[in-house]
């Protein structure tokens, strides 16, 4: 190495000691002496009034009562979780409360954030308390007590739930106002599929985010159109949707002598309670049945196409042209309606009258060498891709008259020592009733059928793609109240009582008796004829038929279907002569046979009947009498088959001649014949002046 090499190497390695000496070394230090950087824990007053804003935000208002707001179900897991807690309680927290608080105290917990009283020491004393006495959200709503704060000790004087006893604690006595007043924000009801009756605390809070300004108005209800939260309803069809429904709330009546909103709500919750056991298509489910302090309601899910009165009043003054899918949409729809009817008399067969039934049916079989037994129809099977959908539905209330539809007004008459209503002249004839006192078994009549109670549920609902959709009968459960609205009811300034134009004629002639099941056959009768009437004739048929009401001789006590005459009820001439009429009408009146005029003579024959079974009558007396649901669902299975028969032969029992436009209806009827003293029993045919069984 030459002596210039060496100098440079010599240089080279006093440069690096100079600069190792004036760097130092970098050493990592080792692993055990290295520390996290410190974390500050934010603010727990800072946490608290952040989650407070958030929860004010979550809020909706409801539309009832009007304005007040309350917490849907959805947004308190958003609100309550660990790590939330975890920053709003003090650091000194026991993981024991966080757990009890995210598990089973959020709206406990929520409740007190709310108020703006409650510091983070506070809430964590208070949810110590809550812990250790098993008081959770399953305890809320909370009764106002008087020993909160320990002000007032409880031993036996103040007697509440053991759970209750956290409110001795002194915590309570600057806060305890604001819990119970904001608790009803937390607690509005979710409206599920296994439960019908809700018992609310006064002044709780309903999830509806919104209802028609304009309700339905009846005598005993008002019906609203409204919406349920999406959070509060367990409908799968409109999951994360608001649900619509109908709510009806019941008035109080003061002013009415022997009504109690408590007693009617009791006993129209208990009978829809019953009647949903029946799970029929056609007869409705209510939703739930609430009661909220002194406020009553019950719910249903609305009808998205109105009711058939509406239906009908849309079809447009002029008659449409027929069409058999039309047709066979009517007569289906109108046996659904008839074996959900079926279905609702069905459930005790029992009876009295059900008794001269079989055993009328006994003795004609043995006298023939064997015995008879009334035979059950068979129900209807769905025609092809039809499904059986049993959804809940809803329903408005409404006691107005419909437009056009004649107001009866029937003034009671209250029988003489020797003349009592329907009075049979055979003193060894005895009427029964329907009403069964000595059987624990219970039936159900409607009582108040109409075509406003009749409701149209489109596709939408049903996943029908008909254009009648599917019908449904309403306000089921109303016929304890029914009665009392019809038959008990008086104007004390005119002594008149009022009822329906579709009532049968016990409910003139009979009032201070109950009805029967078979009511509800001579009121179907009615909707059924009308139903034909729009089919022919469209709205200006049916309202030339109403308007045959002016010629009634007493409007007190005559109906455009029936005319009482000393209490002695029979078939009236408008009805005879429009029945007449549409059968001569060339839809019906053709050789090869008529779906329409089956179905009206069926309604002549068996539908508009006086006569109901008495004892001692035997079968072919009873042939002559009304008939039951199941005899009509049977004659109407009977035109429905044939319809089907002949449909898939090609041929025109459901219409013949499709343009109506040339087609006048039936001429109205001038002057009513006089008034006689004997009963029809159907049109047409005399019978001796009977008292039928009006029960």
């Amino acid at each position: 190495m030459s002596l210039r090499q060496k100098h440079r190497l010599s240089f080279c390695y006093c440069n690096m000691g100079t600069m190792r000496r004036f760097f130092g070394r970098r050493r990592k230090p080792p692993p055990e002496t290295y520390q996290e950087p410190a974390v500050v824990r934010p603010n727990p007053e800072e946490e608290l009034r952040s989650l407070r804003r958030r929860l004010v935000q979550s809020f909706v208002t409801s539309a009832l009562p009007s304005g007040k707001e309350f917490l849907p179900v959805t947004e308190i897991d958003k609100l309550v979780n660990y790590a939330t807690i975890r920053l709003v309680l003090p650091e000194k927290a026991s993981t024991d409360v966080i757990d009890f608080v995210c598990g089973h105290g959020k709206t406990l917990f929520l409740i007190l954030v709310v108020g703006n009283e409650a510091s983070p020491n506070d809430l964590l004393a208070i949810m110590e308390s809550c812990r250790k006495h098993s008081m959770t959200d399953e305890h809320l709503p909370v009764d106002r007590i008087p020993c909160v704060g320990g002000k007032l000790p409880c031993h036996q004087r103040v007697a509440h739930h053991q759970a209750w006893d956290v409110f001795h604690d002194k915590l309570w006595a600057h806060i305890s106002f604001r819990f119970f007043q904001d608790q009803a924000m937390f607690t509005a009801p979710v409206i599920l599929k296994d439960k019908f009756t809700y018992e609310l605390k006064e002044g709780c809070v309903l999830p509806i985010t919104w209802k028609a300004q304009k309700p339905h108005i009846g005598h005993f209800s008002t019906v609203y159109e409204a919406e349920i939260h999406h959070a509060h309803h367990q409908d799968d069809r409109y999951f994360g949707k608001s649900l619509k429904v109908a709510l009806k709330q019941l008035k109080p009546l003061t002013s009415e002598p022997g009504y109690n909103v408590e007693t009617a709500w009791n006993h129209e919750t208990s009978a829809l309670e019953e009647i949903n056991k029946l799970h029929h298509k056609h007869l409705i489910r209510p939703l739930a049945a609430l009661r909220c302090g002194p406020e009553h309601y019950i719910m249903f899910e609305w009808a998205d196409g109105g009711s058939l009165r509406e239906l009908w009043e849309n079809q447009g003054p002029e008659p449409k042209d027929l069409d058999p899918d039309r047709i066979m949409s009517v007569i289906e729809e109108v046996l659904g309606i008839v074996s959900a009817l079926s279905t609702l008399h069905g459930t005790n067969n029992r009876t009295k009258t059900g008794n001269v039934v079989r055993r009328a049916a006994d003795l004609a079989g043995m006298a023939a060498g064997e015995r008879l037994t009334v035979p059950v129809p068979h129900s209807v099977k769905p025609r092809e891709g039809e499904t059986k959908d049993y959804s809940p539905i809803t329903t408005p209330d409404t006691s107005k008259s419909p437009r056009n539809v004649p107001e009866i007004h029937v003034r009671f008459v209250e029988p003489s020592d020797d003349e009592v209503s329907f009075r049979s002249e055979d003193p060894n004839r005895s009427y029964v009733s329907e009403e069964s006192d000595a059987s624990s078994d219970e039936h159900w009549r409607h009582g108040d059928l109409k075509p406003e109670n009749i409701l149209q549920f489109n596709q939408s609902q049903t996943n029908d793609s008909r254009w009648l959709g599917t019908l449904k009968i309403a306000d089921l459960g109303l016929a304890k109240q029914h009665v009392f609205a019809t038959a008990r009811r008086k104007d004390m300034t005119n002594q008149k009582f009022t009822t329906s134009h579709y009532e049968a004629p016990e409910a003139v002639a009979n009032l201070h008796l109950p009805r029967s099941r078979r009511f509800d056959i001579w009121s179907i009768g009615c909707v059924i004829l009308e139903f034909v009437i729009i089919i022919l004739y469209g709205n200006d048929g049916l309202a030339s038929f109403y308007d045959q009401h002016k010629i009634r001789e007493n409007p007190h006590t005559d109906t455009l279907y029936f005319t009482v005459d000393r209490n002695v009820a029979r078939v009236s001439d408008i009805a005879s002569h429009w029945i007449a009429e549409i059968l001569n009408d060339p839809e019906c009146n053709r050789a090869g046979g008529s779906a329409l005029a089956d179905i009206v003579r069926l309604v002549r024959d068996r539908l508009l009947v006086v006569e109901l079974p008495s004892e001692n009558m035997v079968p072919s007396q009873i042939s002559r009498c009304r008939a039951d649901a199941g005899e009509l669902k049977e004659k109407l299975e009977a035109i429905w088959g044939k319809a089907i028969h002949d449909e898939s032969q090609g041929g025109d029992y459901l219409c013949f001649r499709k343009d109506r436009a040339n087609i006048a209806p039936p001429a109205p009827l001038q002057v009513m014949k006089p008034k006689r003293t004997a009963a029809k029993s159907r049109l047409g045919d005399e019978l001796p002046k009977t008292q039928p069984n009006l029960v």
